[in-house]
């Protein structure tokens, strides 16, 4: 076989492949689970976007339903928000979150709330290990038939060579979650993959150390995607936030989180009890479900 044959052949697994693996994320329900970062959920919409573009004939639901403060450990350091709350745990809200969506398929991205800004601790970590299982465990007891478990976002900060970086204590993290195995579970690097593309630019991901902005959620969409088995086209995360379809994603985005999360209920700065579903708010969703459904179905 030629050399160019074989590139081609290659060529065209590499897209059967990404093809196959987005067909297993359509039809199903998929939650993301995660923390402030999930919440703010410009990742999930670049997520929900590419899935949407690469394969506009399917159907792809996606429940981000991420939490500010939140932690897998149900740790939460001595003056969390000027002493108003503690942060908040998963398990108080993930029964409910399964009971009432009966997710298919689940994406959770914790950790850098879990070591609560502090040096390495084993104590901390066991307690990061102990939320990281639980998760796994009711996810599967759930019905869950696939979750992706993704490794924590950088802390983006400089330090001098002896100072602590909160860092290293993520990259420990990553490091254990890399190590997991059992069925239904994929691990996706996204703390090593964020760490090498910020070695190799000069500006931060994340002003705040934490927060990432549109580059770095980008990032963290191809890079959960590419766990999943798919690929992403190179776009600047401008140029697809220009997109009307992405914008019409992303209004869906935040109104079913906003839907959901006062469904399921939560506790954080107040308790926030499960109320029923509105019917304004399902009317407003099938509106823009309709929108999406016809930017990505142009030709």
């Amino acid at each position: 076989m030629s050399p160019l044959r074989l590139f081609a052949c290659l060529l065209c697994s590499v897209v059967l492949a990404s093809a196959q693996s987005a067909e297993a994320l359509a039809g199903k329900r998929i939650v993301v689970l995660g923390d402030s970062i999930t919440q703010g959920g410009t990742y999930v919409s670049f997520m929900d976007y590419f899935l949407q573009k690469s394969r506009p004939q399917l159907r792809f639901e996606v429940y981000p339903l991420g939490l500010s403060s939140e932690t897998l450990s149900g740790l939460s350091e001595p003056g969390h928000a000027n002493g108003k709350f503690p942060r908040p745990c998963l398990f108080e809200r993930l029964g409910r979150t399964l009971e009432k969506v009966k997710p298919e398929i689940v994406f959770a991205c914790y950790g850098i709330n879990d070591g609560i800004y502090q040096p390495l601790d084993e104590a901390r970590f066991k307690a990061f290990k102990d939320g990281v299982n639980k998760l796994l465990d009711q996810c599967q007891a759930a019905g869950v038939k696939q979750l992706y478990l993704v490794t924590p976002p950088i802390f983006d900060a400089t330090t001098k060579p002896g100072e602590f970086n909160y860092d290293s204590v993520m990259t420990a993290y990553a490091a254990w979650e890399m190590e997991l195995k059992r069925p239904g579970l994929t691990v996706v690097d996204l703390h090593s993959a964020m760490r090498k593309a910020r070695d190799a630019r000069t500006e931060v991901f994340s002003r705040d150390r934490i927060h990432p902005g549109d580059d770095g959620h980008l990032l963290m969409a191809r890079t959960i995607l590419a766990g999943a088995g798919v690929a992403t086209p190179e776009v600047t995360a401008k140029e697809a936030m220009a997109d009307p379809l992405f914008k019409a994603v992303d209004a869906l985005r935040k109104l079913r989180a906003a839907k959901w999360m006062a469904h399921i209920g939560y506790t954080r700065e107040k308790v926030v009890a499960p109320a029923p579903l509105v019917d304004a708010a399902e009317q407003v969703e099938k509106l823009l479900q309709a929108k999406v459904d016809e930017l990505r179905r142009a030709k």
